[in-house]
């Protein structure tokens, strides 16, 4: 990847605020993004004389790269669950063959059928959808979506990956008998309240008592929120007594409900999310789950810009597979604000004491 500075048009000023950090012909930093832009600002861009920080990727046709999951796709997908789940008491099997209608279209953009695999990675970037709405359902198919995603890691063929799927798009059905004031109370629930809630696996288990669906599917709808120790719920199963589909959306479900907001608190930063899993690897998690978890996300793509518990500000090269949380960054700006003018990079695997504190994504077209 290149970085270069390149000038930007005239017609640029016509905007109030700068939508991008610019710079003189020196690299010298003149206003930050998001900065209102000044006259003598405006004078410099009609003069060609303003600068924007551009980046080139060069990719090799047949090099590994991550595919995105497409949102126009995930948009119509959170529609169709939306037909699929409003005002469900008992699911019937209709609802069933929409909802597998819904499984084969996931399949359809994994490509698992082909050899397109041979070359890329399938990943899941779940903050570029977060801002979308129905909540519950943006919910369901975020997991779904990665518990497919962490079964093709565990090697997983296509009817079990199907079955996997289906049973993540089903796994809160329970909710739907929760009332309303629990389910969304904004803040936490008491004793009382938290055992009605804790019933929803059992009320999801008896909504689909009715449609003949495959035992692993039923297990995954039950056992989410069991966990590897013990200590999960309803019936405190621990280890390989829990189905493994459903221990896969038990870490997908965790990790979805982290990062999203709630009423009554803001979504974590994904990278500490994943942390906050990998903390939990061997105790509420299946270890080998949580490696395929953890080869699933794509938390700091290739061009991403991260700012620094320094203050430092950088841009992602890579991020190690075993560590995605720790990429290498080329640093644009210093702790002070100012423009790095040669090449350096810093490998947060080398240097445990700085972090990331925030990332921005590129839109892509």
């Amino acid at each position: 990847m290149d970085l270069v500075l390149e000038r930007i048009q005239p017609n640029s000023a016509l905007e109030k605020r700068t939508s991008v950090d610019l710079f003189d012909s020196r690299g010298t930093l003149l206003l930050t993004k998001g900065q209102e832009i000044t006259e003598t600002i405006r004078e410099l861009i009609a003069r060609r004389e303003v600068y924007v920080l551009q980046s080139h990727m060069n990719f090799t046709p047949q090099s590994k790269q991550a595919k995105a999951f497409p949102k126009d796709v995930y948009i119509e997908l959170v529609g169709s669950l939306w037909n699929v789940y409003h005002g469900a008491q008992l699911i019937g099997p209709m609802h069933i063959k929409k909802t597998v209608t819904l499984v084969d279209i996931i399949f359809k953009e994994l490509q698992v059928s082909n050899l397109y695999l041979d070359i890329y990675d399938v990943r899941l970037d779940l903050e570029k959808y977060k801002q979308h709405d129905y909540r519950t359902f943006v919910h369901v198919l975020n997991v779904a979506l990665l518990s497919a995603i962490i079964g093709l890691q565990l090697g997983y063929n296509e009817k079990r990956l199907k079955y996997l799927t289906l049973g993540a798009l089903l796994h809160d059905l329970g909710k739907f008998k929760v009332p309303l004031e629990i389910l969304n109370k904004p803040g936490s629930l008491t004793d009382e309240e938290f055992s009605v809630m804790k019933n929803h696996p059992l009320l999801g288990e008896e909504m689909l008592q009715d449609t003949r669906l495959i035992g692993s599917v039923m297990a995954t709808v039950k056992e989410h929120h069991e966990r590897w120790n013990g200590n999960g719920y309803p019936h405190a199963l621990k280890g390989n007594e829990i189905n493994q589909d459903a221990q896969i959306v038990a870490v997908a479900d965790v990790y979805e409900a982290l990062t999203a907001d709630r009423p009554y608190r803001k979504g974590i930063p994904p990278y500490h999310a994943l942390e906050m899993i990998l903390s939990l690897s061997g105790k509420d998690f299946n270890p080998r789950v949580v490696q395929a978890f953890r080869k699933s996300l794509i938390l700091y793509p290739k061009g991403a810009l991260v700012t620094l518990n320094t203050g430092e500000v950088g841009i992602v090269i890579k991020a190690p597979t075993e560590m995605p949380t720790r990429p290498l960054l080329r640093l644009l700006f210093d702790f002070q604000g100012r423009y790095v003018n040669r090449e350096t990079y810093l490998d947060l695997m080398q240097d445990l004491t700085q972090f990331i504190v925030r990332v921005e994504f590129k839109e892509t077209v």
